[in-house]
């Protein structure tokens, strides 16, 4: 019995592996002049691979078949009638993106400070520098005003969204 299936299997392998066109499949669907010798053999001689030949060419053509017109509209259809799903609110999930870019913020802030203090950095920042410290944070240092000026910007991004989600909620 498994040598039967082993066989079977064996050829519907090979079927697969051949590369038949579809006008050769219509005009001899027995397999005459396309099949293989070793192929035609097991057709000859197994009346469950001859079932299978069958099924092969039927399936092929079905598969090549050109009468039957395509539906473009099939995906959009079928997304249309799909149920829908409950998601996140737009008020949480910008709650929870703007953690996200304050965490971040803070990471950033963590890691980098040391750098900015150490002089590493120094030569890259001193434009920068030079700007910053002709501008409005002249009494603080550099990592001082970078840090209060990234906290306010986390702040900011965690507290006003939230606060314009209760305003349009109440509206």
């Amino acid at each position: 019995m498994s040598h039967a299936s082993d066989r079977q299997e064996a050829f519907a392998d090979a079927l697969l592996a051949l590369e038949v066109d579809a006008q050769r499949l219509r005009s001899d669907p027995q397999g005459h002049s396309w099949l293989p010798p070793e192929l035609k053999r097991c057709v000859a001689e197994d009346p469950a691979c001859a079932r299978e030949l069958a099924q092969f060419v039927e399936l092929e053509l079905e598969l090549y078949a050109v009468d039957k017109p395509s539906d473009a509209f099939f995906t959009r259809r079928v997304l249309e009638r799909l149920p829908t799903q409950a998601t996140v609110d737009a008020r949480r999930r910008t709650w929870i993106l703007a953690s996200a870019y304050a965490l971040a913020i803070g990471v950033a802030y963590l890691l980098l400070g040391p750098l900015m203090a150490s002089g590493e950095l120094a030569g890259w920042l001193e434009p920068l520098r030079a700007w910053y410290q002709g501008h409005a944070f002249e009494a603080a240092g550099l990592s001082m005003g970078l840090g209060v000026a990234l906290m306010i910007a986390a702040a900011a991004l965690v507290l006003l969204p939230t606060a314009g989600g209760r305003r349009s909620a109440g509206a």
